[in-house]
């Protein structure tokens, strides 16, 4: 449910977590048996803005979520779990292209010696 790994031009890290969008899932499922008109309203009101986007598509995601009563997308770790997606978090971050870049540059970097004493 849960996995975290670097993408195909090495430039970000991909965190997959199926949980939330299962639950939407299940809540729309839930609205669907209980009142199809609730749902059909709720998707005419987010494709009235899908291509507007930004503040107008937010607003209508606000407004579906609250008409829907979804719980906020949440996803609960076992400590095993937690310990396993920091473990590919910290095996991922470091081969994108910006932590490379970021490592090459500081090897560049010549260190000069500090002077000792005062400067006239």
């Amino acid at each position: 449910m849960l996995h975290a790994r670097i993408d195909a031009m090495w430039m970000h890290v991909i965190l997959r977590d199926r949980g939330p969008r299962y639950e939407t899932l299940r809540v729309l499922a839930e609205a669907w048996a209980e009142d199809r008109s609730q749902v059909v309203r709720a998707l005419d009101q987010l494709a009235a803005v899908v291509e507007q986007g930004g503040p107008a598509w937010d607003a209508a995601v606000d407004d579906v979520e609250a008409d829907l009563q979804m719980p906020e997308p949440e996803t609960e770790l076992t400590h095993v779990d937690a310990e396993r997606l920091a473990d590919e978090l910290l095996a991922a971050a470091p081969l994108t292209m910006s932590a490379r870049r970021e490592a090459a540059q500081a090897a560049e970097v010549i260190a000069f010696p500090h002077q000792h004493g005062e400067v006239a």
